[in-house]
């Protein structure tokens, strides 16, 4: 084990999710925001371009694509629903998209809601970048990612703007290359976010944590400091999260088996198989839900001071969601400890304690009458559902169990 403390990531508790949302809203129409995003889209790295469909050549690009994103990005985090993962959910999710991404044709109705923020009480992954310094040799910077931000993609996104200026956007996807959106197009678009310096402890000060714009190596310790000394002075202009990458879900698409590693599309695959998870129900339900609430008089005073900053008046609507799993299927606490102490906080969280055997997944008709009865081979008249079935740990406690394959494990049982 290593002697350093352990690098964790510090996850707002539920009842400060709704407070992250506002002030994530608030800081995505700061001239910050618009700085990063266009150095961002200045230096290529952007998966979803808008560009005027008229005349394109009389507007900058990069100005107009960074308007244009931080104006849609702001609305949809002031309508989104908030959700608060917890640390089970997340591993179950991050376990079972090991082992296969979701194999169902993608579906807006996965969605628990049309438009909504969900925040991972641990990183479902890391982007890994690396860069050559000075002395010939290479810094590797890995940003965990721990939230995500979604709403429905549909014709309506040509429009923004109105009729009389109609856009064109672009799409930079790994399997598709770059190539324009057809405006009749219908999906799911996702916002990753990554995790904050001054949210995470256990690192080391004179570790890399970015790059600047000049190539120069920021330390752990400087964008500390500089994260603390905007939160100071601006206080109500810092939001929690940094805007990381986002994606475009085509409606009918389905996702590669086994995505790249660190990018976009295994995160995406991670969100989906926790909305998954979300609809199961009956015998297969896996997780609870309850909701937290805002308290009337706090969301009242909230609403008048945004009102008194010439803020958005109404962010969300009130409530958390905090999922968590259900208690037949929570694993042991200290196998939940030991995966907490093996994650670094920077990448993935560890799952392998909980599930020696990776979750699968199995796809079952919605309607066996129509499918067994009246032999539908085409499929015309009935849908599949596919569904998440997590490794059950049967046996007395510390009894060394075989699974299919001959591997042998011992663990303790699960409380119940």
């Amino acid at each position: 084990m290593p002697s350093h403390a352990p690098i964790r990531w510090n996850a707002p508790h539920p009842s400060a999710v709704l407070d992250w949302q506002r002030r994530q809203e608030v800081y995505t129409r700061t001239n910050l925001t618009a700085l990063h995003l266009g150095s961002a889209i200045q230096a290529g790295n952007w998966t979803l371009l808008p560009t005027p469909a008229l005349h394109p050549e009389r507007i900058d690009t990069v100005e107009f694509a960074t308007r244009i994103l931080m104006s849609a990005e702001a609305q949809r985090l002031a309508e989104a629903r908030t959700y608060s993962i917890g640390p089970n959910t997340t591993g179950l999710a991050v376990a079972a998209a090991a082992g296969s991404a979701p194999r169902e044709e993608i579906s807006e109705s996965r969605a628990p809601s049309p438009t909504g923020l969900m925040i991972f009480a641990d990183p479902i992954g890391s982007d890994i970048a690396r860069f050559a310094n000075q002395r010939g040799g290479t810094i590797e910077i890995h940003t965990p990612i721990v939230a995500v931000s979604w709403s429905s993609w549909g014709q309506e996104h040509s429009q923004l703007l109105g009729e009389d200026c109609p856009l064109t956007w672009l799409r930079n996807s790994e399997q598709h290359g770059l190539v324009p959106i057809a405006p009749d197009l219908q999906g799911i678009w996702m916002t990753f976010y990554a995790a904050r310096v001054n949210d995470t402890h256990g690192l080391s000060p004179n570790a890399p944590a970015a790059v600047g714009p000049h190539g120069e190596v920021v330390t752990v310790r400087e964008a500390a400091h500089a994260e603390a000394a905007f939160a100071r002075s601006n206080p109500h202009l810092f939001g929690p999260l940094i805007w990381h990458n986002e994606l475009l879900l085509p409606s009918g698409e389905t996702f590669s088996e086994h995505p790249s590693p660190n990018s976009a599309q295994e995160w995406a695959s991670i969100v989906y198989t926790v909305w998954q998870i979300m609809q199961q129900t009956g015998a297969r339900q896996l997780v609870e839900v309850r909701d937290v609430a805002e308290p009337p008089a706090a969301r009242k005073k909230t609403k008048a001071k945004a009102k008194q900053r010439g803020q958005q008046a109404v962010v969300g609507d009130g409530v958390v969601r905090v999922v968590d799993l259900a208690a037949p299927h929570r694993p042991a606490a200290n196998a939940t400890q030991a995966d907490a102490a093996a994650s670094d906080g920077r990448s993935k969280v560890q799952w392998t304690c909980r599930w020696p055997v990776p979750p699968h997944r199995r796809s079952t008709c919605t309607n066996p009458y129509l499918h067994h009865r009246l032999k539908d081979d085409s499929e015309e008249h009935h849908t599949h559902r596919e569904d998440v079935i997590a490794f059950k740990i049967k046996g007395p406690k510390d009894k060394p169990l075989r699974v299919k394959g001959g591997t042998t494990f011992t663990f303790d049982t699960p409380n119940p």
